[in-house]
């Protein structure tokens, strides 16, 4: 079961409030999908994982927290064209904006995650383009979080799975296979490496 409460929040960017659902507590049966989206009843609550202010448009998990640069982006026409975009679900087009937020701030690990909940909104919706194109979007950011010495996932492998699903669901199934085998020569050196260290130690 899911319980939730309305709180009214006070906007970081332009001051005026709105109320806004939050989550109290929530649970998931069953494994998530490959790209860590999680099952139902967690699955079902991300419409309260991001807030929009209906007066400037701040996106974000908690609007009365202000994030650097916010108030430039928002402000940006490029901004509000995708706070606008009818080729996006409303709630996608907020997790795009939050994405841009995140990306200006030169936070591209969080921005490549917002993208796929966007995706994951477009999933429900059935907007298959619109999901392709956030899908493409956060194998950009996340190999920008890789340049940056930023972390997308924590567990080993974690990254390259997530980097191939998002791939192959994006339709780039020639690049989706070379990072499949990329990752698994990776394993396999490093096993080499720590049996070869281990080796050294016996002797």
């Amino acid at each position: 079961m899911t319980t939730t409460y309305k709180e009214e929040k006070k906007c970081a960017v332009c001051g005026n409030t709105s109320k806004h659902t939050g989550i109290i507590s929530t649970n998931a049966f069953g494994s998530p999908d490959l790209d860590t989206r999680p099952p139902q009843m967690k699955r079902s609550t991300i419409d309260m994982w991001i807030q929009t202010c209906p007066s400037c448009g701040y996106c974000a998990p908690d609007i009365s927290e202000q994030i650097e640069k916010s108030s430039e982006v928002v402000r940006s026409d490029s901004y509000q064209r995708q706070l606008n975009n009818p080729e996006f679900p409303k709630l996608a087009n907020a997790f795009l904006c939050f994405s841009l937020i995140q990306e200006s701030a030169g936070e591209y690990a969080r921005a490549g995650w917002a993208c796929i909940h966007a995706a994951w909104s477009c999933d429900d919706d059935g907007s298959d383009a619109a999901a392709q194109k956030c899908r493409m979007k956060a194998v950009t950011l996340f190999q920008r979080a890789k340049e940056n010495g930023q972390r997308f996932a924590e567990q080993a492998g974690a990254e390259e799975a997530l980097m191939v699903d998002l791939l192959r669901r994006s339709g780039q199934f020639e690049l989706a296979i070379r990072t499949c085998d990329d990752g698994l020569k990776k394993k396999a050196r490093e096993n080499y490496l720590r049996y070869f260290a281990i080796s050294e130690n016996t002797y």
